[in-house]
């Protein structure tokens, strides 16, 4: 099997709590070490994220600070992703990847040549029945909708062609999958290894996050004026 370069990026505000488990998980991961980087942009916290962050600096883990605002952090990591980029993975900072997501990854791009954009399966680490029920729904409608929420992954031919909109702070995602459907191919990949921080879902309620969630696809011209609550 071929080993495609793999840069993650990870925008990080205000995460002083958990970059640094996210960042264990990254630097653990079953992948050659020269076959992958990681990328950390701190965007305008409060907090010790930044200093938290840089405990993991190595020659392929680096630590950036850019501009506030999630799709600012998105497009200028990549910015700086090596010359070697072959794919991207732009990476909530509250979800963390078991040691073979990357193998599963490059298993299936291997398979599958067309494949331009897309996800995996990520799941919430919260077992109660709520816990379980939103993350086969989210699961479910990322693959049917064909978007992309904590886990972007993208040929570096298409990051070429479609940027983060900076003038969103919610629902950016959603356009960016959106975008790039007009020069790739979206793909959807079955994988145990991707669990991301139910943190949002419990102090919102899973009840209101539908209600949330329905907002996000709303025109442009309306999500704009939406602001998007840090949850931490």
């Amino acid at each position: 099997m071929s080993e495609p370069f793999f840069s993650i990026v990870v925008p990080a505000y205000n995460e002083e709590r958990l970059i640094g488990k996210t960042l264990e998980h990254l630097t653990s991961l079953a992948y050659p070490k020269d076959r992958y980087e990681i990328i950390v942009v701190e965007n305008g916290s409060t907090d010790a994220t930044f200093a938290a962050a840089q405990q993991y600096e190595s020659e392929y883990c680096h630590v950036y600070q850019s501009e506030k605002g999630v799709s600012k952090a998105r497009n200028f990591g990549i910015r700086k992703c090596s010359e070697n980029m072959e794919w991207a993975i732009l990476l909530d900072a509250d979800t963390f990847l078991k040691e073979n997501f990357l193998r599963e990854v490059a298993a299936y791009l291997e398979k599958h040549p067309e494949a331009g954009y897309g996800t995996t399966e990520v799941f919430l680490d919260d077992e109660t029945r709520a816990g379980r029920f939103w993350s086969w729904y989210i699961n479910v409608t990322d693959k049917l909708i064909r978007i992309m929420h904590r886990a972007h992954i993208v040929r570096k031919d298409l990051l070429a062609k479609v940027t983060y909109d900076e003038g969103l702070v919610a629902g950016e995602d959603l356009r960016f999958s959106r975008d790039l459907a007009k020069y790739g191919t979206y793909f959807f990949i079955p994988t145990d290894q991707a669990i991301t921080s139910a943190r949002r879902f419990k102090q919102k309620g899973y009840f209101k996050m539908i209600f949330i969630n329905m907002q996000l696809g709303l025109p442009r011209s309306i999500i704009k004026h939406i602001d998007w609550e840090t949850i931490r």
